[in-house]
């Protein structure tokens, strides 16, 4: 899904993930919905939707890979998610991941702004552990 940047567009892709198909019944298409809107109000190039089911203790998923890929390949400028918790309920694996896209000079952002204050919140919520 290589898009060449169009001039002074950030390019970014979108990621939902639950934790199980039923969880909240409509929660991705939730997500989808309000990070399309973000994209959209910021002027941001849509690159790439990614969206998946699974755990968030591993970074080990498809849409993880798929992410990483698209940031190996510069195919983004930066990534946007509902909240942190959607990369991973895990404290060290949000860093590691987040350390991977810088080195690709790649952003994660949440619709809050910006990731590691939202970070540091869920830190304070949740005392370090499994987020």
């Amino acid at each position: 899904m290589d898009k060449k940047k169009e001039v002074g567009k950030i390019r970014v892709a979108i990621y939902c993930r639950v934790g199980r198909d039923n969880d909240c019944g409509g929660c991705i298409d939730i997500q989808k919905e309000k990070l399309l809107k973000y994209a959209r109000q910021q002027g941001y190039e849509v690159v790439a939707e990614v969206v998946e089911v699974g755990s968030g203790l591993s970074v080990n998923r498809p849409g993880i890979r798929e992410i990483s890929g698209l940031a190996h390949r510069h195919a983004m400028d930066k990534v946007i998610v509902t909240d942190i918790s959607r990369i991973s309920r895990e404290a060290g694996a949000v860093l590691r991941f987040t350390g991977k896209l810088k080195k690709q000079h790649v952003a994660l952002d949440t619709l809050y702004g910006d990731s590691l204050l939202d970070y540091r919140g869920l830190v304070r919520r949740y005392g370090g552990k499994h987020l």
